[in-house]
């Protein structure tokens, strides 16, 4: 690792205090696993510590996210249908033939925090400016290994090894670089 994120300074845009010490405790976390795991003889202690790392980068990229979501006002909305009612079976789409044609209220509603997937969070910052498309791909390919965790997904396809985590720190530390700019830039919309 090039530089050493301390948390104190880097995170003084995080005026919770709550997520700001969580996040600080996790950096300094990760840092000490990521020095013990460097230092093993174990290649399986070293790919599974390493692993714990993605999945500790990757949450805490998307809470500082939300916090810039909140921090801004921004919203995430989805389309909700409403009141579904089938209309006559002789109406068929070209498509989907099998399916049935409904009428339904189509009602704009907001997501919390809690449903908004880290897919769609990165996509949204992507869409309105407050990332790079590179760099926003570059967050969901360390996703993509983070959701090896799931165990009914393959690993075999996906190591994890020390220039994963390099390349993790150096994407969680421009995260927390760049985090001030995008809630002071791009003011939301109306």
């Amino acid at each position: 690792m090039q530089r050493e994120i301390s948390g104190k300074s880097e995170l003084d845009f995080l005026k919770d205090t709550d997520l700001k010490r969580t996040i600080e405790d996790s950096i300094q976390y990760i840092q000490i696993i990521f020095k013990l795991a460097k230092n093993s003889k174990s290649n399986l202690y070293k790919e599974e510590t390493y692993r714990v790392i993605v999945l500790y980068v990757v949450s805490i990229i998307e809470a500082v996210l939300l916090y810039i979501l909140n921090t801004r006002n921004e919203k995430i909305n989805y389309i909700d249908y409403k009141h579904t009612s089938p209309i006559s079976e002789k109406f068929k789409h070209v498509d989907l033939p099998d399916d049935t044609v409904v009428i339904a209220v189509q009602k704009q509603l907001t997501k919390n925090n809690k449903n908004i997937g880290f897919v769609e969070l990165v996509d949204f910052m992507r869409r309105n400016d407050l990332i790079a498309e590179k760099f926003a791909q570059e967050i969901l390919d360390l996703n993509n290994i983070r959701n090896t965790f799931h165990f009914t997904k393959p690993r075999n396809k996906i190591t994890c090894e020390i220039e994963v985590i390099e390349k993790a720190f150096e994407l969680l530390l421009k995260v927390i670089e760049n985090a001030p700019v995008a809630i002071l830039t791009h003011p939301p919309r109306e």
